[in-house]
């Protein structure tokens, strides 16, 4: 019982650390004079971390014949990765981390809320409660409240 809370945590702080990304490739767009370039930079440097913890955990890099028959779909992660991270560096400096991530976490959660609701991508489904509803609403309110004050 208690995992779901220390796990839940985790996520928060992880999540904390979007508000450092977004800020730090925010200004890596300022020196390198474009968003997607500033993007780009992110997943490079992202990619070669990533090489670094295959090597290191030796999990091995995937063998074609399976890559292959993966439905395309599930290869859009990584375009909207790209789409969410130009984004953070277009707007960060126009409306601010709070409003952005704030933004962007409402939209996260109204999305997820039907991904939820529906099962989409073979995902369990947990349906939408008062409950749910009401938190995104609150989120959107705060949202609006934190761009006014």
């Amino acid at each position: 019982m208690y995992l779901k809370y220390i796990l839940t945590t985790i996520a928060l702080l992880i999540g904390g650390l979007l508000a450092i990304q977004g800020s730090i490739n925010s200004q890596l767009g300022g020196y390198l004079k474009h968003p997607i370039q500033a993007a780009f930079v992110n997943f490079l440097v992202g990619t070669f971390c990533l090489l670094i913890f295959n090597l290191f955990m030796r999990t091995g890099v995937p063998k074609m014949s399976v890559v292959t028959q993966i439905p395309l779909y599930l290869f859009l992660g990584g375009i909207l990765g790209a789409i969410f991270v130009s984004s953070v560096v277009i707007l960060i400096p126009k409306i601010g981390v709070a409003t952005m991530l704030g933004a962007s976490i409402g939209g996260q959660m109204i999305l997820a809320a039907v991904i939820d609701h529906y099962g989409f991508f073979n995902l369990t489904v947990h349906p939408i409660s008062s409950g749910r509803i009401m938190g995104i609403i609150f989120l959107i309110v705060g949202i609006f409240l934190i761009q006014r004050f």
